[in-house]
């Protein structure tokens, strides 16, 4: 506890009476709350950085110094082991990290694109050798070194393919419209807010009311979006419906939660912010809705059969779906327990 105190991820008490000599000392409310969060989070990360910055998100009192400081040194980690890892590949090469960098980061991108295993990329479509390569090429020169390299808008559905979101151009939830539309290749421009040059940028320029702007928005893309996308895999029973597998999993690594408060500083930066917002308002009715599927929980089984006697066995396979994934925890809010 001393520890977390001087790290300041949970408050100090407070003298708020004695008893004869003995001095009594309060925790403000709230911490009980705090603590708990805390060490579930480190479950995933004891980063001390990362951590304060997760529990700001959370909307816990945190000064607002310590957290920019905590996020600027995480991304300054970040973009000072990409340089790190670049000039070694290039020394490995013998080439020139600065005049020879595309082929510096073709040279990473190919094994790692083929690599397998624990620790490997993950393959949600399928996509030939030499293009998922040249798709991961790509996809470091804009997100890593916050370039926009010529990518045609064939190479642009296949980067598409890599992410795993090209069925959000198709597959449709419920009777709303695709969420992905619009030319692929116009995901280069996203490097002027999305790289982590541009996102260290933004952190180190905005000012205090920005960063309280920002704060609802990464909350919600942190800690619900991924609700959301685990609700659409129990309703539709498909890993990767509409292309938002990829989301699922953001609230089981706590370092997400600082780049997407960098993010959404950037977004700003960029006159992108109107999209985040949007997005924010569209996620807000999701807790409630939670709780209100949570309520078939408390059904027996008699009477959820009798619910469920008129429909098909469609319905009743996604209702059961839905079912488990309440009673696994898939859908609350909040660090998942550790895999």
């Amino acid at each position: 506890m001393e520890d977390f105190r001087r790290d300041g991820l949970v408050p100090r008490p407070v003298r708020a009476a004695n008893e004869g000599r003995r001095p009594v000392w309060i925790y403000p409310p709230g911490s009980d709350r705090q603590l708990v969060q805390l060490l579930r989070w480190r479950e995933h990360t004891q980063n001390v950085d990362v951590l304060r910055v997760v529990l700001w998100i959370e909307e816990f009192p945190l000064a607002l110094d310590a957290v920019r400081a905590s996020a600027t040194a995480v991304l300054d980690g970040l973009l000072y082991e990409m340089e790190r890892h670049l000039r070694a590949e290039a020394s490995r090469h013998g080439l020139d990290p600065v005049a020879e960098q595309d082929t510096v980061v073709s040279a990473i991108a190919t094994p790692m694109a083929a690599k397998r295993g624990k620790n490997a990329l993950p393959r949600p479509i399928r996509v030939p050798a030499g293009e998922r390569s040249t798709a991961v090429a790509h996809l470091l020169q804009i997100f890593v070194l916050g370039e926009q390299p010529d990518v045609t808008e064939e190479e642009a559905e296949t980067i598409e393919k890599v992410l795993g979101v090209s069925p959000g151009r198709r597959q449709r939830v419920e009777d709303a419209d695709p969420w992905l539309t619009g030319p692929a290749n116009a995901l280069v421009g996203a490097a002027d807010f999305v790289s982590l040059p541009r996102m260290a940028e933004a952190l180190a320029d905005a000012t205090d009311s920005e960063w309280e702007a920002a704060r609802s928005p990464a909350a919600a893309l942190f800690l619900q979006l991924p609700v959301v996308a685990r609700a659409l895999v129990a309703t539709y029973g498909k890993e990767n419906f509409a292309g938002m597998g990829g989301l699922t999993t953001f609230d089981e690594e706590p370092l997400m939660g600082v780049l997407l408060v960098a993010f959404a500083l950037g977004a700003r930066r960029a006159d992108w912010f109107g999209n985040v917002e949007a997005l924010h308002d569209s996620l807000a009715p999701w807790p409630a809705l939670v709780s209100e599927m949570e309520q078939v929980l408390d059904m027996s089984q008699s009477e959820l059969s009798r619910n469920l006697a008129g429909h098909g066995p469609e319905m009743r396979d996604r209702t059961q779906r839905i079912i488990d994934a309440l009673q696994d925890g898939e859908l609350k809010l909040g660090p998942r327990p550790a895999r």
